[in-house]
């Protein structure tokens, strides 16, 4: 559950906001004063922090101040008073994600708290995607490490080629770590995951009242990665029209939010990323050649899990070990056979499908994991033929505690069929045809 820290002096509205926020599926802390605010802030992992700057003793300034040096990536959304928009400026330049002005409407504020939920899971991505590491024994991979930490103390664009799943965001957010830039923001946004009338306001931010439904002001990603980083993955899927509008905030540093007739400079370096073959959409004039030539100053093509097969067993094993300790599992180990049949396997999902087979293996294997659990082929064989692929293994996973259900449950009704279809909310025939299609009265006479 996403968790939010609401620090305002006055009970009643500090109440009314825990209350309204609550009923939205958060879970909120309330405090009266900067002080404790910090301490709190200090001891959990918030998502957001909402916080008036009016406040006793320390003002909202200095918790905003104090905030950032503890955590700079907790977004803090600032409340203030009709009148004092020079100090929620203020609050802006020092880190502020933004700012709503009291009065305010409850759904207003739930709207925007929502959406900067949304950017935090955006920038903040699931934990444990975050600690995935660099690992590897293969000369080329080692080689391209090696390009990315050259590159990564400059300023320069870097455009990442790779198929999906080979750790595109990975390198960027290694060059991000090693710039630098690394105290401040890595935004990530994929291209491809929203509409393209949308990915301008996600990019540049919009007014209030520029469009239906932007009844607040809203920051976009590049300010939200001033200083810091924007990564924008599948960048061939972009729009052609915001496709000039990106080369032109390249080109002079600036952005101009959606409704607005001023620019704002911003400081963000970009890296980007796609699995297409992006030559030949310039070719094609998918994609414009002069913002093809601006992004990739750098150019790291990150090569398929399939042409580092060395690499399978090391990163096999540190999954294995991170599941196990994740899931709260014994500890897991990889037989020579099944290590064998991971190796033989192309990958075509490349480390991330690596990394959810192991994760099922964890889940489904008693500390033993064994071809089974990841192909029907002969344990010698090595055979691509014979290799299931890895939807095939969940389907088989399935069903197979399908079959158990069913088992168990005609043991509780002692063969009684028709209980049997009630309990398990199917229908007589539904049932019927299952045990038909899974034999499962050969089943059932095996086990007695």
């Amino acid at each position: 559950m996403e968790s939010i820290l609401v620090v305002e002096d006055t009970d009643s509205l500090r109440e009314v906001l825990c209350t309204v926020l609550r009923c939205e599926g958060y879970d909120v802390t309330g405090v009266s004063c900067a002080e404790e605010g910090l301490k709190l802030f200090q001891e959990n992992d918030f998502t957001l922090v909402l916080s008036d700057l009016k406040l006793p003793n320390k003002s909202g300034l200095e918790f905003l101040k104090e905030s950032k040096v503890i955590n700079n990536s907790v977004p803090v959304l600032v409340m203030t008073a009709y009148g004092n928009i020079d100090v929620a400026v203020q609050a802006m330049k020092l880190g502020a994600v933004d700012f709503i002005t009291k009065p305010f409407d409850p759904g207003l504020l739930c709207s925007l708290i929502g959406q900067i939920a949304k950017h935090r899971r955006v920038v903040d991505r699931i934990f444990r995607r975050h600690q995935r590491k660099l690992i590897t024994q293969s000369p080329c991979m080692e080689a391209l490490i090696e390009q990315a930490r050259r590159v990564a103390p400059l300023g320069t664009p870097v455009l990442i080629l790779g198929e999906s799943g080979t750790g595109k965001e990975l390198i960027a957010r290694f060059i991000h770590d090693m710039s630098p830039r690394a105290k401040n923001e890595f935004v990530a946004v994929n291209c491809a995951s929203m509409p393209g009338e949308l990915l301008e306001s996600e990019f540049f931010g919009h007014e209030a009242g520029s469009f239906t439904g932007a009844t607040q002001r809203r920051f976009g990603l590049f300010e939200v990665a001033d200083k810091g980083t924007i990564f924008l993955d599948e960048i061939g899927t972009m729009p052609h029209e915001l496709q000039v509008k990106l080369l032109r905030t390249l080109q002079e540093s600036e952005v101009k939010r959606v409704g607005s007739n001023t620019t704002k400079k911003v400081d963000a370096r970009v890296i980007s990323a796609t699995n297409c073959n992006i030559s030949e959409h310039v070719r094609k004039g998918l994609f414009r050649e002069d913002l093809y030539y601006r992004l990739g100053v750098m150019v790291l093509e990150i090569p398929p899990l399939r042409e580092r097969s060395a690499d399978i067993p090391l990163l096999a094993n540190y999954f294995l070990k991170r599941f196990s300790t994740e899931l709260n599992a014994e500890p897991h180990v990889i037989t020579n056979e099944a290590m064998k049949v991971l190796q033989a396997y192309s990958w075509p999902g490349n480390v991330r499908e690596l990394e959810n087979a192991i994760e099922r293996a964890v889940i489904f294997s008693d500390g033993l994991v064994t071809p089974e659990y990841f192909s029907t082929c002969n344990n010698n064989s090595s055979s691509m033929s014979h290799m299931q692929t890895l939807p095939e293994i969940a389907a088989i996973a399935t069903k197979q505690a399908e079959i158990e259900t069913i088992l168990k449950t005609l043991s509780c009704t002692q063969g009684n069929k028709s209980k049997a279809a009630k309990m398990l909310g199917i229908s007589y025939k539904t049932l019927l045809n299952k045990i038909k299609d899974y034999k499962i009265n050969e089943r059932s006479e095996m086990a007695l």
